[in-house]
């Protein structure tokens, strides 16, 4: 099984600050940030990034995203609050949405669960790419989030739910 990104595009991913790598047991695939950083001063109080994969895999068989775990560092002072958004879809299918509030005062590692309402598996003929848009955002006057570190990169992982497709 092979992963292809066919398009990765975003003020919070740009060109060389992203890669995206299949797990061994091809269960979930990992996309690891190197500065998604979003400030609460002008232009930056948000960023997205917006990745669509192929993963080549066996017939007969498709996929959805179950859960996705994402994880980062957050610095707000009182009054201030940062949101973390995701979403994932296949062309013609439904949208699933996740949103994650931080309130400050707080200033410590953040990680959440996003467990969508249903899998949307993708189709089972005419394979589509699956589009993954993540956001963060901060509000106030010097609040900070990111989906990165300064010693390692952090990373969003996708875990997958496969299923059979009928008929083939």
């Amino acid at each position: 099984m092979t992963i292809d990104v066919v398009s990765l595009s975003g003020d919070g991913c740009r060109p060389g600050t992203a890669t995206v790598a299949m797990s061994g047991d091809n269960q979930a695939f990992t996309v690891t940030y190197s500065d998604f950083v979003v400030q609460a001063k002008g232009a930056e109080a948000k960023k997205s990034c917006t990745i669509a994969v192929e993963l080549s895999h066996a017939a007969g068989y498709t996929y959805g995203v179950e859960r996705t775990d994402f994880r980062g560092f957050v610095h707000l002072g009182e009054g201030e609050r940062g949101t973390q958004r995701s979403s994932y879809r296949f062309p013609g299918y439904p949208t699933r949405h996740g949103t994650q509030v931080y309130q400050g005062p707080m200033s410590d590692n953040w990680q959440v669960t996003d467990v969508p309402d249903g899998v949307q598996h993708g189709p089972c003929k005419g394979r589509k790419p699956l589009t993954i848009e993540a956001e963060l955002k901060v509000t106030g006057k010097a609040g900070m989030m990111t989906m990165d570190s300064t010693d390692s990169s952090v990373s969003s992982t996708f875990r997958l739910s496969w299923q059979r497709c009928g008929g083939e």
